[in-house]
């Protein structure tokens, strides 16, 4: 079976769709903004289940031809995420900065997110990271990012992204109201799910 990037193979997409479904179908049918939608089949599998969905990336050239789906092509970066009901952020998160990391969940605070990411860990990366970092006290490592002109999975904006050891990335999201009340089996050495709940109490800030 044909390998893609960081070791991920088509089962490994079919799994990743299962495990989406199953998070998703925690939460009550509403609106949903799936961020970095890429080929657009989270986002299918959404509108599939009755969710009103918009599908955001920064390129779009992958997104499939589906009228109940809104596509937009726009930076995350600039993205209004208030009036949503979920996020979705799969594969997306470990292509940002911290900064835009950070900004990002700000500006999700008060609405759940199905997180789908990789960290560091102490597994071997399927990618040559850099040395650990402490950017704002957040321990992790960099990654380089591959040629944008040529990579359409890669990062949009930026050529070096962040990625947060587990303890820092539950940092983040608890600084800003969430817990994270279930993940999954990581499928990759560094990758997997995680469920992330504002706290009872925390209000939508957007």
């Amino acid at each position: 079976m044909a390998k893609r990037d960081g070791g991920a193979d088509e089962s490994t997409g079919e799994l990743r769709l299962r495990w989406f479904a199953t998070l998703l179908a925690r939460f009550p049918v509403g609106t949903m903004v799936d961020l970095g939608s890429g080929h657009g089949l989270f986002a299918q599998l959404a509108a599939d289940r009755g969710w009103r969905v918009t599908a955001q990336d920064a390129r779009g050239d992958r997104f499939p031809d589906d009228d109940r789906i809104g596509w937009e092509v726009s930076d995350v970066r600039d993205l209004d995420l208030s009036g949503f009901d979920l996020i979705s952020c799969l594969g997306l998160f470990y292509h940002l900065t911290l900064e835009d990391q950070l900004s990002l969940l700000d500006r999700s605070s008060g609405v759940p997110i199905i997180l789908d990411t990789h960290v560091v860990n102490d597994r071997p990366a399927p990618m040559t990271l850099s040395d650990p970092v402490s950017p704002q006290g957040y321990h992790g490592r960099f990654y380089r990012e591959p040629d944008q002109a040529t990579h359409s999975t890669a990062s949009w904006g930026n050529s070096d992204s962040f990625w947060p050891r587990p303890q820092a990335l539950y940092r983040m999201l608890d600084e800003r109201g969430y817990d994270v009340l279930a993940s999954m089996p990581f499928y990759l050495p560094t990758r997997t799910f995680f469920l992330c709940l504002p706290r009872a109490g925390e209000a939508v800030t957007a």
